[in-house]
């Protein structure tokens, strides 16, 4: 008798919840972002970012640190752009900064940006929602090495909007990042 109920409640599940009591199949909501209920485990390798302050997401004490594999498994943006550091127009892949952000609980207006070599700037989470800025961790198809400004390059659609052609713009674009600290 359990087991049968139970069968039951399964196919009702199964099937009976496929739509709304509209009839309408239900879609997911696309003012809503789904990326704010991810879960972080540490990371298998090392890290290559660790996000602090104004988080809600942790998987290191008060701290989100980020593998590559991590940055890999968030959507992948592609920006074709040029930059004042490479010879013409180059193609960027990497997630949108806001997904990361908005991923880790980010409640901040400002991010403080550290590179390896302790270079820090600051740039407002308003460039991150109002422009299509990445983590760049590929140029032309292959890993960002040291060498070439990576393992992550924070990347402006220059070549999409005049407006970011600016000294202010250009200096936010940090590379070799390895840490961001979110504040107000």
């Amino acid at each position: 008798m359990i087991k049968n109920s139970i069968l039951l409640l399964c196919s009702l599940f199964v099937f009976g919840c496929s739509e709304e009591p509209s009839g309408q199949t239900p879609t997911l909501d696309s003012s809503i972002d789904h990326t704010k209920h991810i879960i972080f485990a540490p990371p298998k390798s090392p890290a290559l970012l660790t996000i602090t302050g104004s988080i809600t997401q942790f998987n290191q004490q008060r701290s989100l640190l980020l593998d590559r594999e991590t940055l890999l498994s968030f959507p992948q943006v592609t920006v074709k752009t040029s930059t004042l550091w490479t010879d013409g127009e180059s193609t960027f892949t990497g997630p949108l900064i806001k997904d990361v952000l908005n991923s880790a609980g980010n409640t901040a207006d400002f991010i403080s940006a550290i590179a390896i070599n302790e270079y820090s700037i600051e740039i407002p989470v308003s460039d991150i929602n109002k422009y299509s800025v990445i983590f760049a961790l590929k140029k032309d198809g292959n890993a960002l090495s040291i060498r070439e400004k990576g393992p992550i390059w924070v990347i402006y659609p220059w070549s999409e909007h005049d407006e970011l052609k600016q000294d202010k713009y250009y200096s936010r674009s940090i590379w070799q990042l390895k840490k961001i600290y979110l504040h107000d």
